[in-house]
């Protein structure tokens, strides 16, 4: 735990080409410029005209609804999250890619692509593809870690075996990856509810149609000034969440474990689920898991690709590098004419200051739940390992309740701090980072401390902040994610339309493609600065000094 307080901050200045790879700024401008050169001849056609409808719709209708788009939006995950991954198994030149496109799909906050995706796809496309971007970039992510920590022997048995491409992406690295992958997904939650639901409400005041599902319904009582009806779509809504955790996502994490491989100490226990140990006391249920996992096997068995070659790969020859700010300088080069060509460079100067006003919205947001939550959890970490227990159970419950719903009662309220709107949905993953931290520290540690009568602010220093600092740093680059997703919502509702992500909700509902997809650019490249130039040097820094 020792280090010049100075060390961080000239670290980040002087490695900040290691922080920020140019590959990545590359992909983020060129896609950019690809995307205005091509929607440059589009119209901008308002989508908000005239009054909503006022037809009421029943609330298990929307409810059938919105569970029909959360099917859907899961089915695209697992069906796009298998064909990027395994291309990037099967083509090398394709994974080099695809590992810094994934890192800026992460920075991209997903509620924004719906006025891009609502210009090409119908409404309830654009909602499943918006939802579903959540957990896309997480599921393929998960299975390149996966892959990277594969034993060498089990690589060798498959090369041995003469296995295809196909044949050892399914059958070694996706069992391999299934722990890792239901983890993120099960991370990925509470971000997932949040856009689907957002996304409901923003097509059902683009498109003017009241039964897009649950978050059109609630959006639709709040223009009608209807609480009552609020909080029924509320209680629904949880009913939904909770059939959701219960019936699929802890099923599915409970059946990962059998792929878990078993350490010498297993400290945290396993998940269980009623629904999967109903499902094995069941024969039907258990006839039905056979034929599934025969279908699976044969599936397995196709002989697709050629087997890996035993004998080592030659080396071809390095490639001549190119200097590293000559990719980035090019990109730029194209957005900047892009841009220009679009007809949009009037926008750049008000969209940098908002862009400002966002980033501080951000800040501002991950410093009051650290603000909030390291005493509280410090403090809850004191108490039984019962009581410690359940106020965690209770943290991770209401990580899952989207954040949105309570915005109408903020307003109502008069909380118009975007600040406080975004606290109501991020503060809650700090809290399960700061308890689980708090309950990691080794219990000989807390000996010591007592042994030597450390008590109040002393014991704080000494002890329990840098023990919880390496978790909680690193906890921080997931609490950010759910802050950029729901920027955009949380600053439209300020009275004042301050804020980078209320530009962007204006463009949306405005039509106007072009300046939607500057907005968006400069969010995602917000999101990339604090992410690799604060969050990750931060992260390292306090696992480099102070891991236990």
């Amino acid at each position: 735990m020792t280090g010049s307080p100075m060390a961080m901050p000239l670290r980040i200045m002087h490695r900040w080409r290691q922080r920020m790879s140019g590959v990545e700024l590359s992909i983020l401008f060129c896609v950019t410029a690809v995307a205005l050169l091509v929607v440059r001849h589009s119209p901008a056609v308002p989508v908000v005209t005239g009054a909503l409808p006022g037809v009421s719709v029943g609330l298990w209708v929307i409810a059938a609804l919105t569970l029909l788009h959360v099917a859907l939006s899961l089915m695209t995950v697992v069906a796009a999250s298998l064909l990027v991954a395994g291309g990037a198994c099967q083509w090398p030149r394709f994974r080099a890619f695809l590992i810094p496109a994934l890192s800026v799909a992460r920075a991209v906050p997903g509620l924004g692509l719906i006025g891009i995706c609502a210009a090409v796809f119908p409404a309830s496309v654009t909602i499943v593809l918006v939802a579903a971007s959540s957990m896309i970039w997480r599921i393929v992510t998960a299975v390149l870690d996966a892959e990277d920590t594969l034993s060498p022997a089990l690589d060798e048995v498959a090369t041995g075996l003469r296995m295809t491409g196909w044949q050892r992406f399914w059958r070694l690295q996706i069992p391999v990856a299934v722990p890792l992958t239901t983890f993120r997904a099960m991370q990925a939650m509470p971000a997932f509810w949040v856009r689907l639901l957002a996304a409901e409400g923003l097509m059902m005041l683009m498109s003017h149609q009241t039964n897009e599902g649950c978050g059109a319904a609630v959006l639709h009582a709040m223009l009608d000034h209807h609480p009552l009806r609020i909080v029924e779509i509320s209680l629904v809504i949880l009913l939904l969440i909770l059939l959701v955790d219960q019936g699929v996502m802890r099923p599915v994490l409970g059946w990962a474990q059998r792929y878990r491989p078993e350490g010498p100490i297993e400290e945290r226990p396993r998940p269980q689920s009623w629904l999967l140990t109903i499902w094995r006391r069941t024969k039907p249920m258990l006839w039905l898991s056979g034929m599934v996992g025969e279908a699976l096997t044969w599936i397995g068995n196709w002989r697709i690709g050629r087997p890996r070659s035993i004998l080592p790969e030659q080396d071809s020859g390095a490639s001549p590098e190119l200097p590293r700010a000559l990719l980035p300088g090019i990109s730029l080069l194209l957005l900047i004419y892009a841009v220009y060509h679009a007809g949009l460079l009037r926008l750049v100067p008000s969209d940098l200051a908002q862009s400002i006003l966002t980033l501080s919205h951000v800040c501002e947001t991950l410093v009051l739940c650290l603000l909030v939550w390291v005493p509280l959890g410090l403090l809850i970490s004191e108490r039984k390992p019962a009581l410690r227990n359940l106020c965690r159970s209770a943290v991770a419950a209401c990580a899952l309740f989207p954040a949105v719903l309570l915005y109408p009662l903020c307003r109502e309220l008069g909380l118009n701090s975007a600040v406080v709107l975004l606290f109501l949905g991020a503060h809650w993953l700090v809290g399960i980072v700061v308890l689980d931290a708090a309950k990691a520290i080794p219990s000989g540690l807390r000996q010591v401390a007592t042994g030597l009568r450390l008590r109040g602010f002393l014991l704080w220093r000494r002890l329990l902040l840098p023990a919880i600092a390496p978790e909680l740093c690193g906890g921080l680059l997931t609490a950010v994610v759910p802050v950029w997703n729901a920027v955009m919502v949380a600053e439209a509702f300020v009275p004042s339309d301050s804020g980078l992500g209320a530009t962007l909700l204006s463009e949306v509902l405005g039509g106007a493609v072009g300046a939607q997809i500057l907005a968006l650019m400069l969010l995602t490249l917000l999101s990339m600065l604090l992410d690799r130039l604060v969050l990750q040097p931060l992260a390292v820094n306090a696992a480099q000094k102070y891991t236990i």
